[in-house]
């Protein structure tokens, strides 16, 4: 027993002189705890609405205001068409959408069959699971009030069921959640993956001599980095691939979008994760450090990107936050490209991003690569 104490000692002391991972073990998980505690919310909340009220009465106007009361519900537009309702939707302007036919209110005044229509983006099936669950019971308490007025005044409409709501999902009509979970894990995986791998390699060449044989040789820094690092880029691009005939044979899910597109956008996207994996291998100096570091980075990536928990979920200065994430750019563009077909009409923000991002980070890893390798 005495001896296995005197390892644990040693070990404890070996941790001490490393500063770096005293700080990893230390700091970062109080920082995990700090930010994650208000980021992290199963709550759904602030669900973007359009409502195209082609009634345009008292009655319509109640509608919306109640909406409006609940935490629940953001209008962020108003239309005058089921055209524009459905276009609003299907470029992400809206997740929910609600029509109220014309003569809605004379309808239900007279006691003659009307109808509610409900658009539902069911992209992402917990949101619009609960989306319509926060919808059925409003629009049903609203409705239930009013067919109480209404058989006060006519009682012979009390066996009459006048009001119906019709529901139109659109994109994932069965709402299976693995049409929106598959795109977010390829994009998780592909930054894990290759974020993680050039981190490691670097390392693992420091660690156990060869970088210095390197650097000795003819090959001018720039090319020992990039020859480090092309194989990463293909290697993630290669497993991208490898996911999407997955998702469409094991899932039956098939990209509805430009696979060129993806392919571009993607490509981009690797200049940013492999710049990270460089600027961790710049601060670790063992493969532990290294793994350690990415997977810390890649937690908060991952939880504020919008795979897990809807940005719109988080405080404001999360969701400001969140832009400079770059996870949270390509979660949407493969989403988008996957589910919906999407074109670059509709992504270009997104990739301008991606591009923007990549070349920062990846620049800034080279130049700190370099003056380490000095």
């Amino acid at each position: 027993m005495r001896k296995i104490l005197h390892i644990v000692k040693k070990e404890f002391l070996q941790l001490s002189r490393d500063r770096t991972m005293v700080m990893i073990l230390i700091g970062m998980p109080i920082l995990q705890l700090l930010i994650l505690g208000y980021v992290v919310s199963a709550d759904i909340k602030n669900i973007k609405t359009v409502l195209c009220d082609l009634d345009n009465s008292s009655l319509s106007r109640s509608i919306a205001q109640r909406l409006d009361a609940t935490p629940y519900f953001t209008q962020t537009r108003t239309v005058n068409s089921l055209q524009g309702a459905q276009t609003c939707i299907d470029r992400g302007e809206a997740e929910v959408g609600l029509i109220i036919a014309e003569h809605f209110s004379a309808n239900v005044s007279t006691g003659r069959r009307t109808e509610l229509v409900v658009l539902v983006d069911g992209q992402d099936v917990n949101t619009a699971t609960i989306a319509l669950g926060y919808l059925n019971g409003i629009l049903d308490d609203f409705l239930t009030g009013q067919i109480e007025i209404r058989i006060l005044a006519y009682p012979e409409l009390a066996d009459m069921h006048f009001i119906r709501s019709s529901y139109n999902i659109r994109f994932n009509p069965d709402l299976k959640n693995s049409v929106y979970m598959i795109p977010g894990i390829i994009v998780f995986l592909l930054t894990l993956i290759t974020s993680g791998l050039s981190a490691a390699s670097l390392v693992r060449e420091r660690e156990i001599g060869t970088l210095e044989q390197l650097m000795v040789s003819p090959l001018k820094k720039h090319e020992i980095i990039l020859g480090k690092i092309i194989p990463f880029a293909i290697i993630g691009l290669g497993e991208a691939l490898i996911s999407l005939a997955f998702a469409r044979v094991w899932y039956d899910i098939p990209m509805a979008g430009n696979l060129f597109l993806f392919i571009g956008i993607t490509m981009a996207y690797l200049f940013t994760t492999l710049g990270m994996g460089l600027l961790t291998s710049v601060f670790a100096r063992t493969q532990q450090q290294a793994l350690f570091m990415n997977w810390f980075v890649m937690l908060f990536v991952l939880l504020m990107s919008g795979f897990m928990f809807p940005i719109e979920n988080m405080p404001a200065w999360a969701q400001y936050l969140s832009y400079l994430n770059p996870m949270r750019y390509l979660m949407v563009v493969v989403r988008e490209l996957f589910i919906k077909g999407a074109g670059l009409q509709y992504l270009y923000g997104q990739a301008l991003a991606l591009i923007f991002f990549g070349g920062l980070t990846f620049t800034i890893a080279l130049l700190r690569l370099q003056k380490r390798m000095n």
